[in-house]
């Protein structure tokens, strides 16, 4: 019986035949993911945007929140942790890992922030396709350590998750919003 081959193998035979660089593909998966949750942004704008909804005792992140979030992360993951010229953001820390919730009035309106993940993203996809495969192999620059993540495109492949882990709450959102998410 002949074995499956493993799925990088596959991926890699892929590029190979497509011509495109790992870190084109890494850029393009990115891009879709991105695509969603924008899908999803859009559909939450009818809404009250900075609701919090409650889970238990938990609260949860709002959608604004997310915003946010995603562009200084994305800022941080693809921009500055790769070797690429970050962004500055001047509310940044406001939607930081582990921060707590600013209060409404501190938080930027939903154009700026919406504008700040464009730039970021366009930013972020123009860096990520041009490192070659040599460059994506070496160490993170800002020394980012999670779940065991240390080359640049650990850290790439990380971001890719943390947009889709952060789009699947934008989808219950929606869900708590009334919306149909599919």
């Amino acid at each position: 019986m002949q074995e499956c081959p493993v799925r990088a193998d596959i991926i890699t035979e892929q590029l190979n035949k497509s011509h495109m660089k790992q870190s084109q593909l890494l850029a393009e998966v990115m891009d879709k993911t991105r695509e969603r949750t924008l899908d999803c942004i859009e559909q939450l704008k009818a809404t009250d945007m900075h609701r919090v909804f409650e889970c238990g005792d938990v609260e949860l992140n709002s959608a604004i929140w997310i915003i946010g979030h995603l562009s200084v992360t994305e800022n941080w993951l693809l921009l500055r942790s790769t070797g690429g010229e970050h962004v500055k953001i001047p509310w940044a820390r406001t939607f930081g890992m582990g921060g707590s919730r600013p209060e409404k009035d501190a938080i930027p309106a939903l154009e700026e922030l919406m504008g700040m993940l464009e730039e970021v993203h366009s930013r972020s996809l123009s860096h990520i396709s041009s490192l070659t495969d040599a460059q994506l192999a070496e160490d993170n620059t800002t020394g980012f350590d999670m779940f065991g993540v240390r080359s640049k495109q650990d850290v790439i492949i990380h971001a890719i998750r943390h947009e889709g882990i952060h789009c699947g709450h934008l989808g219950w959102l929606m869900k708590l919003n009334g919306i149909k998410s599919i």
